[in-house]
């Protein structure tokens, strides 16, 4: 059962990750002319990374029975521990969003107070997609913490699959 929850999530987060590489594509074009957002580039990266190697590990060492580098390993574990990480913010995000509606209220209300050009119907489409928005992020936040620690698990568990 463990192992079918743990394929489900894997492709799922493939699906994201699939976005995700469009984000971090765009994005990377964006932090070569504004060095700020090399650490967002990085994050993305890192989850990139550990949604590939996961699945890998998945395919490789528990489905195939195959022995598998211990770079592998280490690059589950240490883009791992920056995807938790990613986890835990965007989750504390989420919440904040769909838990403290007057701290999302007054974050709209300084977006709109920023823009040059007010488009009639901007403020109600933001007010409806936000909330969705903070739901897909919560929603996605528990599909990778969840993920990991399965991940983490399953690593300890097969050990004998990274040859020395």
């Amino acid at each position: 059962m463990a192992m079918i929850l743990y394929r489900i999530l894997t492709y799922t987060l493939l699906i994201a990750g699939a976005l995700f590489a469009m984000a971090f594509l765009s994005t990377l074009m964006l932090a070569l002319a504004n060095p700020i957002l090399l650490l967002p580039v990085f994050v993305i990266g890192c989850l990139l990374i550990y949604t590939y190697t996961s699945w890998r590990f998945l395919s490789k060492a528990i489905d195939a029975h195959q022995y598998c580098k211990r770079s592998l390993r280490d690059l589950i574990r240490v883009n791992g521990f920056v995807s938790l990480f990613l986890g835990c913010y965007m989750l504390i995000v989420a919440y904040m969003m769909l838990f403290r509606p007057e701290m999302l209220d007054t974050a709209i209300d300084q977006a709109i107070s920023m823009q040059k050009t007010t488009v009639e119907g901007m403020e109600d489409a933001m007010r409806k997609t936000i909330p969705l928005m903070a739901k897909l992020m919560l929603t996605y936040a528990i599909v990778l913490i969840t993920h990991i620690f399965i991940t983490f698990r399953l690593i300890r568990q097969h050990a004998d699959a990274f040859d020395e």
